[in-house]
């Protein structure tokens, strides 16, 4: 068997629970959307279970690469922070299906406590990794000193998921979270 036919069942399943969730997709609409038998995707996936945390994992990975890739572009916090928050609103608006897929089952991943555990560690280390970012704001005096790095963190990434897929009105978003995190209005204006 190949990694071909693996790739376009991976590719089935991302289309159909971006566009009905986890539990409005039965495997018979993943083969056919595949164009293989149901036993086939079986022989390459156990379980629907495991089906859904690949595709998942697959989204929030290729999101946190998305993200962080143009963090590493620059020193500048103020310059990185910016990127960062733009290159969200891009992804929302250029990779819809990944999107969809992460906005669709999060709070059931995060939320139900057994079934998921594997998918919220993978989160909780997403999450960790914006804290992170706005940790090192805090110590260059980018970003507020007293702010809960935490809070901030699930602040940005709860912000672009729900809303309509309108550029400006992400752009609005993007500029509040920048306004509420900076201390600074520019990169000079220390």
């Amino acid at each position: 068997m190949s990694s071909e036919t693996r790739r376009k069942i991976l590719e089935a399943a991302r289309k159909a629970f971006s566009k009905y969730g986890y539990d409005g997709v039965s495997m018979e609409e993943i083969a056919r959307e595949a164009g293989v038998k149901k036993a086939l995707i079986y022989y390459y996936f156990p379980s629907k279970d495991k089906l859904f945390e690949e595709v998942w994992r697959e989204a929030l990975e290729e999101l946190e690469s998305h993200l962080f890739a143009v963090t590493e572009e620059t020193n500048s916090y103020f310059a990185k922070i910016k990127k960062f928050l733009k290159s969200y609103v891009d992804f929302v608006l250029n990779k819809t299906v990944l999107n969809e897929i992460i906005e669709k089952e999060k709070s059931t991943v995060r939320f139900e406590e057994e079934k998921w555990s594997k998918l919220r560690e993978r989160y909780e280390s997403f999450i960790k990794r914006v804290e992170e970012l706005i940790e090192e704001g805090k110590k260059q005096n980018y970003v507020y000193k007293d702010l809960d790095s935490r809070a901030a963190a699930e602040l940005i990434v709860n912000s672009f998921g729900d809303v309509p897929k309108d550029k400006r009105l992400l752009q609005n978003i993007q500029e509040m979270i920048l306004r509420g995190l900076l201390n600074v209005k520019t990169e000079e204006g220390r």
